[in-house]
């Protein structure tokens, strides 16, 4: 019970940090949209929205977006927020999302990136990231500007390109066979396979799963101390059950309280553990879209 209850206190006080910051997050980033500072508004508004899934939040930097050109990245954040806006019941929320995201939907600009051969091994990225397989032939949504694009295998000598995305319109891109690096080798099926990335560039040691670390390592002190009391409290009464008269009274009452502190430490040791796992599990891991769109300055007030 006593696990359960620092458990639950545990993580509904993350869960409350949380939302204090990305309220306040929020708030500046609609500061600086009413001011038309957008720039600096919506990497404001981007960490509220890690912190918080509110539709007001995804609408408002949906608009963000709108407005610093990037319509590739708002167009996917109206997607989001009439999502979210569903799953929450705000009606009002899901009308506005989608109707803003079919305003977007001419003037986004699409590339696609077609592979002349595949070889074991390859990973092709965009501005750094990995492209998944599955996108490669598919014309994607981006943000106008210019991308860095590249192909690599092992064995193979890598392939560059910098183009230039226009807005709006489409914009095809040929990655060509890459050639065999001088002294290099094809790696085989295994190797290629573990080169294989997920196109996942994010710090996986983020604050929450370094404090959830340390939670739970604390938890896991705290049940091996519980077991050591736990140990002791049983030699304890082993030793009672041999002796007589009053010094068998006290050494099995001693016991009996050694046992009954061995047994706490051992419950909250192991809630304290489960709750650095929870912040562990419950870390958020960790676009692309454009100048001023042209529509009015979209500012949902509700959180």
């Amino acid at each position: 019970m006593a696990a359960a209850l620092l458990l639950t206190a545990v993580t509904a006080g993350a869960q409350a940090e949380d939302q204090a910051a990305a309220r306040v997050l929020f708030a500046e980033g609609r500061r600086l949209m009413k001011e038309g500072r957008y720039e600096q508004a919506c990497p404001k508004l981007q960490a509220a929205s890690k912190l918080y899934q509110g539709s007001g939040v995804r609408l408002n930097l949906a608009d963000c977006f709108a407005h610093t050109g990037r319509f590739a990245s708002a167009w996917s954040e109206f997607a989001e927020a009439a999502a979210v806006a569903t799953e929450t019941g705000r009606a009002d929320d899901v009308l506005e999302a989608k109707k803003r995201q079919a305003e977007l939907e001419p003037r986004l600009s699409r590339l696609t990136i077609r592979v002349a051969k595949d070889v074991p091994g390859l990973v092709v990225k965009r501005d750094g990231t990995v492209i998944d397989r599955g996108a490669w032939g598919t014309p994607l949504p981006v943000d106008p500007g210019t991308i860095a694009l590249g192909a690599e295998a092992p064995g193979y000598s890598p392939w560059t390109k910098s183009i230039r995305i226009a807005e709006p319109g489409a914009t095809a891109v040929d990655v060509p066979e890459l050639t065999l690096a001088e002294g290099g080798a094809t790696p085989t099926s295994r190797d290629a396979s573990e080169h294989h990335g997920t196109g996942e560039s994010h710090s996986y040691w983020t604050g929450r799963r370094i404090l959830g670390a340390s939670i739970a390592g604390a938890g896991v002190v705290g049940v091996g101390v519980g077991g050591v009391l736990g140990l002791l409290a049983k030699s304890q009464y082993d030793t009672a059950t041999n002796e007589s008269g009053a010094a068998r009274h006290n050494d099995s009452v001693s016991a009996v309280s050694a046992g009954n502190v061995a047994t706490v430490v051992l419950a909250v040791g192991a809630g304290v553990a489960a709750a650095g796992a929870v912040l562990w599990l419950t870390a958020p891991s960790t676009g692309a879209a454009v100048g001023t769109s042209g529509t009015a300055i979209f500012l949902r007030g509700t959180f």
